[in-house]
């Protein structure tokens, strides 16, 4: 009977002895090792500067380190897919721009689905785009350009970061606006993109502002937004030149995959508001770059994002857009 009892005994400790283990596991604080932070562009782009930025003050606030890892291709969705298909415990997260929200119009077999599989976190901030021309195309304004693009139907050419990215798809849109229709060369992210308007490999280049615009390979003609950019105080918008309704802006945020713990998301969610309030951050993406910094909350996010995909959607059916 005495060595029932002991057995007995012995169980119940091994099996509290679990509970405890397990107990003590499940409240380990998050995060409690490296987080990889995904970019699904090249290294360069505004969108791979963005994630620097951030994961370097993110990486202080977290007390872990936080690793920006390129995946560019088919405009941002291989990255995103890899997220999307991740565990969902908050150490892989995914830098998003205006294509999250582009594809799912675009890609008639995405692979993923942004509204189910992917969880909105935080969203960071949005900047103009900027139009540029080689200047060996002579334009001098954005007039000329439209005129000559109106008479002359594809023979001029525009560079993108990639089909279904945020210049692909500006351009899209601002050949809709304007009446125009261009030749599209997409290279494998922006900074390929800006290096082929630099060389005369391309002749218009839609992109986002990043810090100085000017050069004397290149000709800024007009810019989004509601007022001129503080970094390029003599280009025009869009709205001076007759164009209010191209108002198209490159946005940034952060997601992770469907089905995150919401405490982690919350956690999230105010350490990266934090980050947009820090000096160091504001200069670097606000005073050298012109984003507009705007802290939100993941359900708000989520709203932008879904207002978003149904303003794409109507771009990529009236110019009858595929990539497949």
């Amino acid at each position: 009977m005495n060595k029932k009892i002991t057995h007995l005994h012995k169980l119940v400790i091994a099996l509290a002895g679990t509970v405890l283990l397990s107990t003590a596991f499940a409240q380990t604080p998050y995060p409690a090792k490296r987080i990889n932070l995904i970019v699904g562009f090249s290294a360069g782009s505004s969108i791979d500067l963005v994630a620097r930025v951030v994961a370097n003050k993110l990486s202080d606030k977290l007390g872990q380190a936080i690793v920006v890892e390129n995946k560019p291709g088919a405009g941002g969705n291989i990255a995103a897919e890899h997220v999307a298909h991740s565990a969902a415990d908050g150490y892989t997260l995914l830098v998003v721009a205006n294509s999250i929200a582009i594809s799912p119009a675009l890609y008639k077999n995405l692979g993923f689905d942004p509204t189910k599989d992917l969880t909105a976190i935080s969203y960071i901030g949005i900047g103009p785009v900027i139009l540029k021309v080689n200047s060996k195309t002579g334009f001098n304004n954005l007039g000329e350009l439209i005129t000559y693009a109106k008479a002359h139907p594809a023979k001029l050419n525009y560079g993108s970061s990639g089909v279904g990215g945020t210049p692909h798809m500006a351009t899209v849109l601002f050949e809709q606006i304007t009446g125009t229709k261009m030749t599209h060369i997409p290279y494998k992210g922006g900074g390929d993109a800006l290096a082929a308007l630099l060389g005369g490999q391309v002749d218009v280049l839609i992109n986002p502002l990043l810090g100085n615009v000017e050069s004397d390979k290149v000709k800024s003609l007009a810019i989004t937004g509601d007022k001129r950019s503080p970094l390029a105080p003599s280009v025009p918008t869009f709205g001076e030149l007759g164009y209010p309704k191209y108002d198209v802006g490159v946005y940034y945020g952060i997601m992770g995959p469907a089905g995150m713990p919401s405490d982690i998301v919350n956690k999230l969610n105010n350490e990266v508001s934090a980050v947009l309030a820090d000096p160091e951050v504001v200069e670097s993406l606000t005073g050298k770059n012109g984003i507009v910094l705007k802290a939100e909350t993941a359900d708000e996010f989520q709203t932008f994002l879904d207002n978003d995909m149904e303003r794409w959607k109507k771009v990529v059916e009236a110019g009858h857009v595929s990539v497949e």
